[in-house]
């Protein structure tokens, strides 16, 4: 057999396994009837108590993730000035989860396609939080730093496994929106953590918000330990009737009562497990999606650095007196007051806010146009604060700021799976993901010496991020993530 013809029955292959979880329209599943297909038993299941049980799990671990990686830009100042810390220092250690994130993502993400998505999450979520608690308990920089490079190391074992596992359970029509939902999570772990810092900081200093933080979300290992792994993994490993307790199970949680299911066997090609970069560059160009590959990954630096970048800075915009038209630091202060704590918990809330407007406006408008209008407004509100008279003036425009920038960063992740086709969606999702945490580092890195060389020059580096990324969303081709292979 010739290698072009090798690679034709490779991509039809590929194309078969792939498009066979994605297809627009399923059968639901009945009582009693034999001999489905997975996707038309889990069609069957709907949504309900054990639909929320599969996700909660990771939603609460999501949290968590949210509220350990942005707890850092409010402990930050207080933990330099106790440890006598350089800018450079303390870049490094605000960075070192992100950058643990970013390299074991990549390394350990087939972990969970082939031990399983739950044993993997459960293992992240216990390791985060017990290296959570023993950081309040450093009494040294070394010791932090290096409990904080294991924690992310953790972050990025179990992140992937965990949300895969929740978006493998709820029904197509729903799984776009859950996949979306957990950036929810995000926003709703930083929230809390603000809330946190405002009721703990005070007291107990900043040790007391970092054990407080992995203690309030660790109920996410109760519930991945009481839940089965994936039917659909156990389904394409070979283990029926291992996939039909777990849909029966799901049934009986969502009030479908005791529902016989005999699902159909199947054969996974060896070639659905071997999507490598020669491939994926392959069908790429057969779908035309270079181009939209290259910006896709540029938004995710962009829309990420933007965040991050963001989440860094604003603490001490409102902490250390950016106002009136200053453009030169008033005051570096070590500890945040009852009133700033206020304002950053105020500000915390609006990214929430700013991702359920976002995913409604996803399904009224369009997703390209939703995201352009976020990244749009998250380069042109910072202008705003050149000119504010007060507190109550720069708060509310930061309310502004942060909602549309947390609308933004959920582009990249969104739109990779609009854009690229369905046999590498995937490895593209990890290729996004690499370059979103890419950005986050170089923000973490960057906003300390930005913001202390001028608060204005650090909102001008804010908003050129922000207009890379309203180039790439305006440079995306229409939508081919559901075209078929030739």
């Amino acid at each position: 057999m010739s290698k072009k013809n090798e690679t034709a029955d490779e991509t039809s292959a590929l194309k078969n396994y792939f498009n066979n979880d994605d297809k627009e329209s399923c059968e639901v599943a009945k009582a009693g009837r034999e001999d489905q297909n997975i996707n038309e038993a889990l069609e069957g299941a709907g949504c309900g108590f054990g639909t929320i049980l599969y996700t909660l799990g990771t939603f609460l671990f999501c949290c968590l993730q949210g509220s350990e990686v942005v707890m850092l830009a409010i402990v930050g100042p207080v933990v330099k000035c106790d440890w006598n810390l350089g800018s450079f220092s303390l870049s490094v250690l605000q960075m070192s989860t992100n950058f643990a994130m970013m390299c074991s993502s990549g390394l350990t993400s087939p972990l969970g396609d082939k031990f399983g998505r739950r044993p993997m999450a459960l293992i992240g979520a216990i390791g985060v939080t017990i290296t959570g608690i023993l950081c309040a308990f450093t009494k040294a920089y070394w010791q932090f730093l290096a409990l904080r490079l294991v924690m992310g190391l953790f972050f990025g074992l179990g992140t992937p496994p965990a949300v895969v596992l929740s978006g493998e359970i709820p029904p197509k029509r729903y799984r776009a929106l859950a996949m979306s939902g957990f950036s929810l999570a995000w926003g709703v772990g930083v929230s809390i953590s603000g809330a946190i810092a405002y009721f703990v900081m005070e007291p107990y200093g900043w040790r007391g918000l970092v054990l407080s933080i992995p203690i309030t979300f660790s109920p996410c290992i109760i519930f991945l330990a009481c839940i089965r792994d994936s039917p659909r993994f156990d389904y394409y490993c070979g283990k029926v009737e291992k996939a039909e307790k777990t849909i029966k199970q799901l049934y009986k949680l969502n009030g479908k009562g005791d529902v016989e299911i005999r699902l159909k066997d199947v054969d996974v090609p060896k070639s659905a497990h071997e999507v490598g970069l020669a491939t994926t560059y392959r069908i790429l160009q057969k779908t035309d999606n270079i181009k939209n590959s290259v910006f896709i990954i540029l938004l995710g630096i962009s829309s990420y650095f933007c965040y991050y970048f963001y989440a860094y800075i604003m603490p001490r915009l409102l902490n250390e007196g950016y106002c009136a038209g200053e453009s030169i630091v008033v005051k570096e202060s070590c500890d945040f007051d009852k009133k700033t704590l206020l304002s950053i918990e105020m500000i915390n809330i609006a990214e929430p806010v700013g991702l359920i407007i976002t995913l409604f406006l996803l399904e009224c408008i369009g997703r390209r146009k939703a995201f352009m209008g976020a990244a749009v407004l998250t380069f042109l509100l910072p202008t705003a604060t050149y000119f504010c008279v007060n507190h109550a003036y720069l708060l509310s425009f930061l309310l502004f700021i942060y909602a549309s920038i947390a609308g933004s960063a959920l582009a990249p992740m969104v739109l990779v799976n609009e854009y690229m086709p369905t046999v590498i969606r995937s490895y593209m999702t990890s290729l996004e993901a690499v370059s979103a945490w890419s950005g986050a580092i170089i923000a973490i890195f960057s906003a300390e010496y930005a913001f202390n060389y001028s608060p204005r020059f650090a909102l001008g580096v804010l908003q050129i991020f922000a207009f890379i990324a309203v180039g790439c969303l305006s440079m995306l081709r229409r939508e081919t993530g559901n075209q078929d292979l030739a």
